[in-house]
This record gives structure tokens, sequence and C-alpha cells, in this order.
């Protein structure tokens, strides 16, 4: 099946903030302190920025003031489908959210400027409470995204920002063959794992409905030891998730306003072989599937109860991501009206790195006293008096 890729100008709504007015200069500063923008990260000097008056491309937090910028910013890409569709972006109420000094779970919101002009953002929500930063979306305005500067400077900027505020790791998605790829690549970005996010629209309901369980507050330890059986170590360790990735609580970073997110089980004994997690917010849900390697029929089930469910509310849309080794899962999605929309990868940057420090060798000085001779023991010689007594 023909695969395309879907306009990734969806518009979102979120809450965002940002800390200190710390700027970041990417390059080496002069004398002054200016970063020359022919520095930053070796790309070609571009026509568009030759005739700004400045020659520093500074990135910086959010300022209420940066929302008549912002409004040039036509170009925008969204990093985190397709749980970012079920919400509206809107950058100049993001930008005005930043500068309000709401809680940390808020979102940040960043700004690159060339002189008086703002080129570009880049919009990151913290979840909750894993404590990782998600980046939502980029956008850019003078300077096509896909010559890479700018969006480069905002992504750096992330991972610098997210570091200083004790955050371990920063993720984002983006299509393979985007030129954003190439951007997190160069920021020192690595792919963990690749999906194929599935669409579907107009459906009824399934013919049989499944009994499933409905997911309760004391099973997430058990879905989470089902997704430590079913997915690859190397995508556990990147995901770094803990149980409470699970819960289906309003949490920050993991559901828009408005939005309701529930859950659905199937178990054999007391073990949890199949879970199915829908996410919905104005006729718009996505699908997380997780099963048991060893149970994969349990797939069409946890489909057909699902849909079930979202039947009864309307549903325009539908989507569902699937990972490349939940290839099971394909068929069945077909069946029932989905179709590929795109693929994507799932990139991760740590903020620290684990380095391997050597023991220190501290010298140890001991006192060598002269050998004595060995001597058979006897009772003959008596005892040696003391010194000390006379």
């Amino acid at each position: 099946m023909e695969r395309h890729t879907v306009p990734t100008s969806a518009l979102l709504d979120s809450t965002t903030d940002l800390s200190d007015e710390a700027l970041t200069r990417l390059g080496h500063p002069d004398e002054s302190g200016h970063v020359p923008v022919d520095s930053l990260a070796g790309r070609p000097h571009e026509s568009s920025l030759e005739t700004e008056p400045s020659p520093i491309l500074i990135v910086r937090n959010a300022r209420a003031g940066d929302a008549v910028g912002i409004r040039r910013v036509r170009d925008i890409v969204r990093l985190n489908q397709p749980e970012a569709l079920l919400d509206r972006f809107h950058p100049i109420r993001s930008c005005f959210a930043a500068s309000m000094p709401w809680p940390r779970s808020r979102a940040r919101f960043f700004v690159a400027h060339h002189g008086a002009r703002i080129q570009g953002f880049l919009h990151v929500v913290p979840v909750w409470p894993d404590q990782r930063w998600v980046m939502s979306a980029v956008g850019g305005a003078g300077v096509d995204l896909s010559q890479g500067r700018t969006a480069e400077a905002l992504v750096a900027h992330s991972v610098v920002a997210a570091g200083s505020q004790g955050v371990k790791r920063v993720y984002g998605r983006v299509d393979e063959r985007h030129p954003l790829a190439d951007t997190f690549r160069a920021v020192g970005f690595g792919a963990y794992a690749a999906e194929t996010v599935y669409r579907a629209e107009g459906l009824t309901a399934p013919i049989s409905t499944p009994r499933l369980r409905a997911q309760e507050q004391t099973d997430t330890w058990a879905i989470h030891q089902l997704y430590n059986a079913a997915v690859p170590r190397p995508v556990q360790h990147a995901e770094a998730f803990t149980s409470h990735r699970w819960d289906v609580a309003q949490r920050p970073g993991r559901m828009p306003k408005n939005g309701h997110m529930s859950g659905w089980l199937i178990e054999e004994g007391h073990h949890v072989v199949g879970y199915v997690r829908v996410a919905s917010r104005e006729g718009t849900h996505v699908l997380e599937l997780v099963y048991h390697p060893e149970r994969r029929e349990v797939i069409d089930d946890l489909l057909d109860g699902a849909l079930a469910h979202i039947v009864q509310h309307q549903p325009r849309r539908v989507f569902c991501a699937v990972r490349s080794y939940q290839a099971e899962a394909v068929d069945a999605l077909s069946r029932r009206g989905f179709s590929p929309q795109f693929d994507q990868q799932l990139y991760l940057k740590y903020t620290t790195a684990n380095v391997r420090v050597p023991n220190l060798q501290v010298p140890v000085h001991l006192e060598v006293r002269e050998k004595v001779p060995q001597r058979v023991p006897t009772f003959l010689h008596g005892t040696t008096p003391d010194e000390s007594a006379t």
C-alpha cells in the first residue's frame, strides 16, 4: 500500500514555561561577545540572513512581546504525532503562557531571533512524573526549516536548558525523510525505534464485542510487566518508563485540556497478556497497543473492544502508531479500515553522559622493618625484660 506524508501543521493548545532570560549563543564569540552566524554548525551563509542588520542568531526563552514576531512563523512541524493531534497548537497563546510564573510542569517555548526578527520557535512539553522533555512543535519564519540552521540552534538550546534543570532525556519524533531528521542527528540525537502511524475514519461498531476489563489504578505494575515482556530491551532502556507511565490519571504533559484517557486489558490468571489505551479529545482518538509476544491472538480482541468504546463517542478520526517490532498488528488494523499515513523515527538525546573514570592510584607508604631472623621456639631463653619498668 502506498504511503504518503500527511500535513504536519495541525494546531495545538498548550501552556508553556520558561525559566530565566539567559541567552544561548552557538559558535565562538568575538571580542564583543557576539557570535557570527557563519560559525553556527558550519552551515553555509543564507541569503535571507545576509539582509538582517545583526549577524547574531540568538536562542532564548520566549517573552510576551515575542507574540508579534511569532505571527510570521508559517512553517510549523509537529514532532510528537499522533498524540499531538489531540489538541490544537497556538504559537501565540503558548508564547504568552511561557512568560507566566506558573509551575515547573508547564511547557517551554524557545524563540530564535536574528536581530529584531524572530526566525523560529520550539515548543517542548515536560512529562511528569518521569521528568522528561518531549519536543512538540518547531516553527520557522523567513528561513526554510530544511536549511537546518535555525532548527539546529533551537534543538541544541533545548538540550542545554533541559540539562540545567536536571532533565536527563529529551525526545522527538519526526518523519525520517524530513530534513529535521538531519537536524536531530547533527545535535546528537539517536533513533531508538521506528513506527508507522495508521489512521481510520467513519468506523462502525465491530460485530462481536469481546469483554475487556477496564483498567484500575492498581493495574499499573502488571501493565508495566507486560511492557517489559513485549518491548525489546534497547527500547526499554531508551524510554526508561516506570509504572507511572501506565497511569490513566490526569498528569501534566500527558493529556491536553478536556482530554480523557482510558484503558482496557486482557488477563490470564494473574498476568496481563494484552492492553490497549485510548486517549480522546473532541472526536480524535489515539490507540496504544501492548501485547505479549507469545499471545498475539489477543490483538483482535483488544482492537474490537477499544473500537466498540470509541464508536459510542462518534469519532471523526482514530490513530494508532505501530512500532517496527509490532508487525503482527498491521493486518488486524487493515481489516478494520486503518491505512498507513506516514513513517517516523523516535529520537532521544541524553543531556548527561556516563563517563568511566579510572581508579586513582593512591600510593600507600608502608613502614618496612628489618627482617627478624627465624628462631626455634623455646622456653629456655626466658622472657625479655620490659625496659619501661626500669
